[in-house]
């Protein structure tokens, strides 16, 4: 619940104290979330209530940034760092002079001259040899769901900060590699809500009804995507 303070100068969201900063000047509200806090900014003609509302609606975000902004550095990776996998765990093992990581069981195995590098390269592959079929057969549902729906296009890997994955006017869909840091229901998730987009482009009632026949149980790793995807890195 968010209850306001000085309506001048702070509101709250649950236990987190936001800045509210008001000027004249401003058109727009924008939040701001960095390492010492969260700023509000609003016209003086916006009303205290719509800016509860605004929070509100932002609310898992904000405490998501927050969260991220006030963790620990990551402990530098290593002989025997867990690297996670769709809810699984892998063991980090060096192995100098090696071309590309290998996974052996549960042991994956890196050059440690060229660790970041060669684990951003074989989870690259490993994204691309889940998704591909997970996509196909999402899309396969999608079309025994509905009359008009694009064609699927080509799957390809995306690392654009802040955007987990797309979906093209041509059909083209794209994931980031760091979904399979998440446990396997999450990156899921994101798979079908870009697939639901070949029926829908847009976020109207008409997609949430075509994604929730596709995936259901959505709601779930939506909000915890939004709350804990700050968390899916191996390095700071």
């Amino acid at each position: 619940m968010i209850a306001p303070a000085h309506p001048q100068a702070h509101l709250r969201v649950g236990d987190v104290s936001v800045e509210l900063r008001r000027s004249s000047k401003r058109r727009t509200v924008a939040l701001r979330v960095g390492p010492g806090g969260a700023v509000l900014y609003a016209p003086t003609t916006v009303s205290a209530e719509r800016l509860e509302r605004f929070l509100h609606e932002r609310e898992g975000w904000l405490l998501g940034h927050l969260a991220a902004f006030a963790r620990p550095l990551r402990p530098a990776l290593g002989t025997g760092s867990p690297l996670p996998l769709l809810g699984q765990t892998l063991t980090l093992e060096p192995a100098p002079g090696l071309k590309a990581a290998r996974r052996e069981g549960d042991a994956l195995y890196a050059d440690p001259e060229r660790l970041h590098a060669q684990l951003e390269a074989w989870y690259s592959r490993a994204a691309l040899e889940h998704f591909r079929p997970l996509v196909t057969e999402l899309a396969g549902q999608l079309t025994g769901m509905r009359r008009q729906v694009m064609p699927l296009g080509a799957l390809r890997l995306t690392r654009a900060t802040g955007r987990w994955g797309s979906c093209t006017a041509s059909g083209d869909i794209r994931l980031h590699w760091r979904l399979l840091l998440a446990p396997e229901e999450v990156a899921r998730y994101v798979a079908a809500h870009e697939v639901a987009h070949l029926a829908q482009m847009n976020h109207s009632a008409r997609y949430w009804a075509t994604l929730a026949r596709l995936m259901p149980d959505y709601s779930a790793p939506k909000d915890w995507l939004r709350e804990r995807g700050e968390s899916l890195t191996l390095w700071d």
